[in-house]
């Protein structure tokens, strides 16, 4: 199990491996910037969004290896705590994820199969298209409507974050 540290900044994080604070291959999390890292000088980002942090430039799992000098293990933990916080992982960053198949139970407890999503997207879209028909039927003055229009904008946000989710 590797150590993981949050931070509320790039920077703070930045300042953290300078010094020595974090430990070399622990993972960083800088949530409100949706960034995750692993500690080294420079850090190295594991998210699409890299802010201060160095990318990983190699196009395939063994290229990433050979460019850093972090081991896959490291660089599989820090892509599935990118991908607990739902954050966005680079295409050749996500090879080196955890298999569902190989996810302790309580781990898979927390992360939707591609199935799962689409049923969750369907349930969105019928939930949505009923809301839509209420609302015509009811029109737009009535005091339902305001209910109905807040239902379809929340359904709408959940449709596309399950969509944009990694699984």
């Amino acid at each position: 199990m590797e150590i993981v540290y949050h931070f509320d900044t790039a920077s703070a994080a930045l300042r953290a491996c300078d010094n020595g604070d974090v430990i070399a291959g622990s993972v960083l999390i800088i949530a409100p910037d949706c960034i995750v890292g692993l500690a080294s000088n420079p850090p190295r980002a594991i998210t699409a969004r890299t802010g201060p942090f160095k990318p990983f430039f190699g196009t395939t799992r063994r290229a990433i290896l050979t460019e850093s000098h972090h081991s896959a293990r490291q660089i599989r933990a820090a892509v599935d705590e990118a991908y607990r916080h739902g954050f966005p992982v680079p295409e050749a960053l996500a090879d080196f994820a955890t298999l569902r198949s190989e996810m302790s139970a309580c781990a898979r407890e927390y992360r939707l199969t591609s199935d799962e999503v689409l049923a969750l997207v369907e349930a969105c879209e019928a939930r949505s298209t009923e809301f839509w028909k209420t609302l015509g039927q009811a029109g737009a003055d009535s005091s339902a409507a305001r209910i109905l229009q807040a239902g379809i904008n929340n359904l709408s946000a959940a449709r596309r974050k399950l969509l944009d989710r990694p699984l």
